[in-house]
C-alpha cells in the first residue's frame, strides 16, 4: 500500500502526520511539493514525534510542480500510489484530477477548485469544474472524493447524519465556524494566505426559497453562543459546502458563517481599499510587475510559525433546524479543537488540524473499503456513520447541543 501527498503546507503538514501515524493501513508515504525542503522539513518533524507508527514502512519526499500535468503524470507513475491526497491550493485540483484519471489513480482533495470570489468561480458554480470528472472517474474505476477537510468536509457529515437519522424535515443549516484561538500576532492568517484572503474578500452567496441570494462580505452577521469558547459575531460568507450541500441536503435555507473579531475586520478593511488584497499585477516604477496579495503574503508570517505560541480553541459545527416527527427541532452538531494539543500532536495549530485529520479519516475509509465506490463524491453523499464513528480515533471528537427552539437572528449590516 501507498499513498501520494501533494502539498506541503500547513494543512499538509497535519496529513502526513495523521498518515505516519496509521501508515500500518496506508503504507508507504510519499509527499511531494514545489519546495522540497518543506517536505523535508515535514518528514523531520515526523521522525521528531515518534508518529511513524510502522517504522519498516518509508516516507519519501519528491520535487513536483503541481502546475505541470506531465510532470505530476509522471510522479503518480513513479510512486504508483492506490491514493493522491490533494493538500496543495484549490487551483490545482483539476490538473491532479486529470493527472489521476489518465493514470487511474483514486483521489482526495479538501477544497474546491476555485477562488469563490472570481466570475464563473463563484459559489452556484463552485464544483463545476471538478464535477466534470463524474463520469470520467467512473469509467476509469477510480473514486474521487472532494471536500474531505472540516469545512467542507466534517460539517458536510454532520449535514447528512442530521438529514437521515435527526430530521424528518429541514429548515436552515447554517455551518458555523469560530477560531478563538490566540497566536500572539497583530495580523496573520492561520492558513496560506493567498487562499485565505481571496476567499473573504468576495461576495456571499447563500440558498433560500429555491434561489441563490448573493451580498457583499461582512454585511450578514449574527452572534451565536459556541460551546467552550462563548459567544461570537458569525459573517455570511462564499464557501465550498453551500454549494454540494444544496445539491445534495433538502433544505430551504443553506449559509455559511465565519467568525472575525473587530480588530481583525479592521486590517482586512484597510488592505482591501489601498489595493494590497488584489490578485490584478500592477507596474513598479522599475518597471517590474508584481501581484499586491502575493506581495502581502510574503510579509505575513508563515502559517506554519503560529503554531507553537497559540493558545486556545476553534468550534466549528452544523446548526441545523426542522422538524423530526411533526415536531420543531434545532441542534448542533460541532467540534471543538484546541491548538496547544494540536501542537503537542503534530507541531501545528488547530486550525490545520481539523482539515487534516478529516482528510487522513477519509483516506482510512477508503482503504477499509468502506468510501471506495467508483466515481466521484462529496462528502455528504457518503455513509456518515463510518466517518463518525472514526474520527475520534484519528483526533477530533465530536457532540450533538440541543439548541430548544432557538432561531438565527440575522442583521443586515450593508444599511
Amino acid at each position: 500500500m501507498t499513498i501520494l501527498q501533494i502539498g506541503a503546507g500547513g494543512v499538509g503538514w497535519v496529513i502526513a502526520h495523521k498518515a505516519a501515524q496509521n501508515n500500518d493501513i496506508l503504507g508507504d508515504i510519499h509527499i511531494a511539493s514545489r519546495n522540497i525542503n518543506k517536505c523535508e522539513s515535514i518528514i523531520q518533524s515526523i521522525h521528531k514525534k515518534d508518529n511513524l507508527h510502522d517504522q519498516t514502512k518509508k516516507i519519501i519526499a519528491h520535487e513536483v510542480n503541481a502546475d505541470s500535468l506531465e510532470a505530476l503524470i509522471t510522479l503518480i507513475e513513479s510512486v504508483k500510489p492506490k491514493l493522491v491526497i490533494n493538500a496543495g491550493p484549490p487551483w490545482i485540483n483539476v490538473n491532479i484530477m486529470e493527472a489521476c484519471y489518465q493514470t487511474k489513480t483514486s483521489y482526495l482533495d479538501t477544497s474546491v477548485a476555485t477562488d469563490l470570489c472570481s466570475p464563473g468561480q463563484q459559489v452556484p458554480e463552485a464544483y463545476d469544474p471538478q464535477w466534470n470528472f463524474r463520469n470520467k472517474f467512473k469509467e476509469a474505476g477510480i473514486t474521487g472524493i472532494l471536500g474531505a477537510g472540516f469545512d467542507p468536509g466534517v460539517v458536510s457529515v454532520f449535514a447528512a447524519y442530521a438529514s437521515k437519522s435527526l430530521f424528518d424535515e429541514i429548515d436552515s443549516i447554517d455551518v458555523m465556524d469560530v477560531n478563538a484561538g490566540d497566536h500572539g500576532k497583530k495580523f496573520a492568517t492561520n492558513f496560506d494566505p493567498e487562499t485565505n484572503m481571496l476567499e473573504i474578500q468576495g461576495d456571499s452567496f447563500y440558498w433560500e426559497n429555491e434561489s441563490w441570494h448573493q451580498v457583499p462580505c461582512h454585511t450578514r452577521m449574527m452572534e451565536f453562543d459556541f460551546p467552550m469558547i462563548g459567544k461570537h459575531k458569525v459573517y455570511s460568507m462564499a464557501h465550498d459546502e453551500v454549494r454540494s450541500l444544496k445539491e445534495f441536503i433538502p433544505a430551504k435555507r443553506i449559509e455559511f458563517w465565519m467568525g472575525f473579531g473587530d480588530k481583525y475586520l479592521n486590517y482586512f478593511n484597510v488592505m482591501r481599499d489601498i489595493g494590497l488584497l488584489s490578485s490584478e499585477a500592477i507596474t513598479m516604477p522599475n518597471g517590474q510587475e508584481i501581484e499586491p496579495l502575493k506581495f502581502l503574503k510574503a510579509l505575513l508570517p508563515e502559517p506554519t510559525s503560529l503554531a507553537p505560541n497559540y493558545k486556545g480553541q476553534t468550534c466549528i459545527g452544523t446548526w441545523v433546524r426542522g422538524k423530526k416527527d411533526n415536531k420543531s427541532k434545532s441542534i448542533f452538531i460541532f467540534n471543538n479543537a484546541d491548538h496547544e494539543v494540536a501542537y503537542e500532536d503534530v507541531e501545528h495549530q488547530a486550525i490545520a488540524y481539523t482539515t487534516g485529520v478529516p482528510a487522513i479519516t477519509s483516506a482510512l475509509l477508503y482503504f477499509k473499503g468502506l468510501w471506495a465506490e467508483k466515481g466521484l463524491f462529496n462528502m455528504e453523499q457518503l455513509p456518515p456513520e463510518h466517518f463518525l464513528e472514526l474520527m475520534p480515533n484519528i483526533g477530533l471528537s465530536w457532540d450533538v447541543q440541543d439548541l430548544g427552539d432557538l432561531k438565527p437572528e440575522i442583521k443586515d449590516l450593508s444599511k
